[in-house]
């Protein structure tokens, strides 16, 4: 369970609109209230496996980390994590421990948490929390409250309003075919296919697919 005061904060984060500055206001929710120094947001498919990084919150500063895309099949401990939708507590001191060694040594990693994000128990993505400050005999009761925290901001939202049509791009989207491919399969031009995706992040609230995937999957839009 989490505390009223962090409760509060997820309630006050819940009136942002804007989809990008929910994230952002989560992800440093998360270094405010917990004893970690850093958090990393990503979105995951399920069909394609395909982990995105969205943004990273550290010493109170937000910076992109959309570069980062890895099919996390290649990274056994996080996609087991993921595929359970279980907690899972990395020590990548350990030579045993798999995990991509450019990672390890640009964000100088020892000790990982991989915070699965799920909605109607559908992982939609995760959050990547190191540099843990606490006592070394609370950190799984820090993890359990960490990701009642992230659960709190997707709860069930009000229907979305999307056409079939764009519904049908936004599965398409989801499951990572590319735009030509979503036009050969609905019997469209790759323009119509642009105009709906266009039409999705506008009302969606969001600035780019994957975050348009994301939320999606947040409010049940596709699975």
């Amino acid at each position: 369970m989490i505390d009223s005061k962090v409760r509060d904060y997820v309630r006050e984060t819940h009136k942002i609109h804007d989809f990008s500055k929910k994230c952002e206001r989560m992800v440093l929710g998360c270094i405010r209230f917990f004893p970690f120094k850093r958090a990393t947001l990503f979105t995951y498919s399920a069909f394609s496996n395909i982990g995105e990084g969205l943004i990273q919150a550290e010493e109170g500063k937000i910076t992109s980390v959309k570069w980062i895309k890895e099919d996390v099949r290649t990274i056994p401990p996080v996609y087991h994590a993921l595929k359970n939708n279980k907690l899972r507590l990395l020590d990548l001191t350990q030579s045993n421990v798999p995990f991509p060694e450019k990672y390890i040594q640009q964000f100088d990693l020892s000790t990982i948490a991989v915070i699965p994000i799920s909605q109607s128990n559908h992982v939609i993505g995760c959050v990547l929390a190191d540099q843990y400050t606490g006592c070394s005999q609370s950190i799984h009761t820090q993890l359990e409250q960490l990701s009642s925290y992230f659960q709190e901001f997707f709860a069930n939202r009000p229907a979305h309003r999307l056409s079939r049509r764009e519904t049908e791009v936004l599965q398409h989207l989801a499951n990572g075919l590319c735009m030509k491919e979503m036009a050969h399969s609905m019997n469209i031009s790759e323009y119509t296919v642009r105009d709906y995706l266009s039409a999705v992040i506008r009302k969606l609230g969001v600035r780019h697919r994957a975050e348009a995937v994301a939320e999606g999957l947040r409010r049940g839009i596709i699975v």
